[in-house]
């Protein structure tokens, strides 16, 4: 990426809640110093209207870096508190607040923010009264003006907040739904191809196998059956999409015959969460193409659901090839991206897709989503 877009994405997560920030701490450093200059700035120059010596060698003497140090104090509250709030506070929590798309996310930002900046000024005016040896701090908590304009200023920052969260709110619903319409069309363009060859296995099977060919028939028409509900719909529960995972995998056992070994877990507690549709069956896809297929023996796919520190798990285990193998033509790396694009539009940060190496051998896709705050 370009500076200009490491540094937009860094502002981005700025306004997120995550344990593991993705951006490179001279971005972030950056950013809390463009902060502290211009907040110093700005009250620097209030100060010194107010008090009539602007330009003066005084203001400069004195304004101008007591106000320097009271914004830095500010903003080094801000990272303490927020950043021991992303380390301390168990995931579930963040996963919740940053699920919130109403008041309650505008008003927990508004309201940590101000007392962060309540707090960063007291320490500053501290440590203006022990370097030059005032009174700011006693004067500014007496001083009723003073706490006019901390709530005047605090009023702003909760519109400008605010106005920036709603924003975002309609950003991100905006991109889910281009999301979704992608991946309908990627979809469009995968079903035929996928039709095309299961007929044509059925139509080869007739004449020397009939009974075979009627099973898969049988198969296939469970497949349809399970998969076209959830194309028409913006989520599935899990038992719903574990039902078309067995049912497209029995057509594949079809197919492949004995070299083909599958093993389903679903908890029963966690058969009524709701999930985007069709976040598993590319995994299982790439599992079976890259992995198994190319291997003479074969070998087992293991498709499990499960809770992980209030998080919904969703892996896909394979014995294949593994990373390392070579890869084959036709493969899914359209739609590895749009299930990353997908949760990203959908859960943001807290939900991630990673592909790992699987102990003994092989892949392991594995999908990481907030569960809701309803779930069983």
């Amino acid at each position: 990426m370009t500076f200009k877009e490491e540094l937009a994405q860094a502002l981005r997560h700025q306004r997120m809640l995550m344990k593991h920030r993705p951006d490179r701490w001279q971005f972030r450093l950056l950013i809390y110093l463009l902060w502290t200059v211009g907040f110093g700035t700005f009250f620097a120059v209030i100060a010194g209207l107010q008090r009539g010596n602007l330009g003066s060698p005084a203001w400069w003497q004195q304004q101008v870096p007591g106000n320097f140090l009271v914004s830095l104090c500010v903003m080094v509250s801000f990272f303490v508190c927020f950043r021991g709030f992303e380390k301390l506070a168990p995931q579930r929590w963040l996963d919740t607040i940053m699920g919130w798309r109403d008041w309650r996310s505008g008003m927990f930002f508004t309201v940590s923010s101000i007392f962060c900046a309540l707090l960063g000024v007291i320490v500053g005016l501290w440590f203006v009264d022990r370097i030059w040896s005032g009174q700011n701090l006693t004067q500014a908590l007496g001083n009723l003006g003073f706490w006019r304009q901390f709530l005047a200023v605090s009023a702003v920052i909760s519109i400008i907040l605010g106005w920036r969260y709603r924003a975002r709110w309609k950003q991100e619903a905006l991109q889910a739904r281009v999301t979704e319409a992608q991946l309908k069309l990627l979809q469009g363009q995968i079903e035929p191809h996928f039709l095309f060859n299961t007929l044509a296995n059925v139509q080869s099977l007739i004449d020397f196998d009939p009974e075979r060919a009627k099973l898969m028939l049988e198969r296939f028409t469970d497949y349809l059956r399970a998969s076209l509900g959830q194309l028409r719909g913006e989520s599935t529960t899990l038992a719903q999409e574990f039902a078309m995972l067995q049912a497209y995998l029995e057509l594949m056992q079809l197919r492949m015959g004995e070299r083909l070994k599958v093993e389903l877990s679903l908890p029963a507690d966690l058969g009524g969460v709701e999930v985007p549709p069709l976040l598993a069956q590319p995994l299982v896809e790439n599992a079976i193409h890259h992995g198994l297929e190319p291997k003479i023996a074969g070998g087992t796919v293991a498709v499990s659901a499960r809770r992980v520190d209030g998080r919904l798990w969703i892996e896909v285990a394979d014995d294949g090839q593994g990373l390392d193998g070579p890869k084959r033509r036709g493969g899914n790396g359209v739609a590895l991206g749009n299930i990353r694009e997908r949760l990203k539009a959908r859960f943001g940060p807290s939900a991630h897709l990673e592909l790992l190496p699987r102990d003994g051998g092989g892949t392991l896709a594995r999908i990481q989503i907030p569960l809701p705050a309803n779930a069983p």
